[in-house]
């Protein structure tokens, strides 16, 4: 199939979901982010644990939404997606009818799949819990996840799972983008998750990336990231096209790119970051001046938020940088569901006029020079924006996003 011309090129978005230790709903975790404050605490289960030196963590404790979901047919991760899609539907105002009108498709970004079932499979098969393998069998594989969500909405469209590591929520959208720009689909349900779980916990304490008290990115006292988990879900169709009620944005560019350097530490000139976010400005028709404001991977680790600051200072090639934050500074690095969430953010953000801060911002590092919104929202107009993130395997991503009202 061809590929559309002028405004029903551009991709929508028309409804949003969130699952979040910030909320379980979209004003829930806008309220929170403004407030700036901090949704992680000690974690109860590790408090008398000795494998485990730092205990704080990003964790949804109240299970209330969950009540009628398929808990027995499914693991954590799809019944996240499952609330969370349908928020996002709900929020776009699309019913059953609606849906059975068009080409619906779904794709779900993650990094750790259904990692609490084999967390449960492991212990069970070690005598020290309740499982069994047929359980194993029909909740661990990852495309369960994005085929729940097709099953209940009914979406016979194109369906995948996309495992891009922390930056799977990205790569998530920008997939989405072409799937509707080509023509295969008019509706596309699109999320990114991770539930919390001890084995994504006991690996990034092993490479000594954590925090021990909270995540303070591109401070120069900053320690590390605090691990977290969540879902957030898009409704994406062709502006000139949509059905959905509300109009939060329009997804103008992707840039993904590789450093191809190490498995776990970023390239040290940053050359897959300033390449993603190169390739979104250039996919969205733009020139670097036109860009209000980037959120950030942001972590508050030592390299990445180092490597983030010189990638977009190459990118602005001596020009003044627009503001710049990051919102895990607030929720915890939420992984498979940190860059659908941010890009939610950046909704709010663009149709509130304001720019969330980063909490724990006290004493800038000489050498991440950025404007960084500290601690507090910052009025602001923001027409377009990038958000970047960026991933284990060196898989680097950004989206430019612009406002409707362009």
């Amino acid at each position: 199939m061809s590929r559309l011309n002028g405004s029903m090129d551009r991709v929508a978005i028309t409804g949003m979901g969130v699952l979040s230790p910030a909320g379980r709903s979209v004003p829930e975790f806008w309220k929170t982010l403004c407030e700036a404050r901090a949704v992680y605490r000690p974690i109860p289960s590790f408090a008398d644990d000795p494998q485990y030196r730092l205990k704080i963590g990003a964790q949804i404790t109240e299970y209330s939404w969950a009540w009628n979901l398929p808990v027995d047919r499914y693991g954590k991760a799809a019944c996240y997606c499952l609330y969370t899609a349908k928020q996002a539907l709900d929020d776009a105002g699309l019913s059953a009818r609606d849906l059975a009108k068009k080409r619906v498709g779904v794709i779900v970004g993650t990094t750790m799949g259904e990692i609490q079932e084999e967390e449960t499979f492991t212990r069970w098969i070690c005598g020290k819990g309740e499982g069994s393998a047929a359980r194993f069998r029909k909740c661990y594989p990852a495309y369960h996840i994005a085929h729940a969500v097709a099953e209940h909405c009914r979406a016979d469209g194109p369906c995948y799972v996309v495992p891009a590591a922390c930056a799977a929520g990205n790569y998530a959208v920008a997939m989405a983008k072409q799937v509707l720009e080509a023509g295969y689909a008019d509706i596309l349900l699109v999320g990114g998750v991770d539930v919390f779980s001890r084995v994504a916990f006991a690996g990034f304490q092993r490479l000594l990336s954590l925090a021990p008290d909270c995540c303070r990115p591109f401070d120069r006292a900053r320690k590390g990231l605090v691990l977290g988990e969540g879902c957030g879900f898009l409704v994406l169709e062709r502006e000139g096209e949509r059905m959905g009620k509300n109009h939060y944005g329009r997804i103008l560019g992707a840039g993904l790119a590789s450093n191809a350097s190490h498995m776990t530490a970023p390239h040290k000139e940053g050359e897959g970051e300033w390449k993603a976010m190169h390739k979104a400005i250039a996919d969205a028709g733009l020139q670097v001046d036109q860009v209000d404001y980037i959120s950030a991977h942001g972590t508050g680790t030592r390299a990445n938020d180092l490597v983030e600051a010189r990638s977009i200072r190459r990118l602005f090639e001596g020009r003044k940088a627009p503001p710049v934050s990051s919102i895990k500074s607030a929720l915890g690095h939420s992984m498979g569901a940190a860059s659908i969430l941010e890009l939610i953010a950046c909704c709010l953000m663009m149709r509130n006029n304001v720019l969330l801060p980063t909490i724990h911002y006290k004493v800038p590092d000489e050498e991440c020079q950025l404007d960084v919104v500290p601690n507090k929202p910052r009025e602001a107009a923001v027409r377009r924006l990038l958000s970047n993130s960026f991933a284990f395997g060196g898989q680097t991503s950004c989206l430019v996003l612009e406002t409707p009202r362009c």
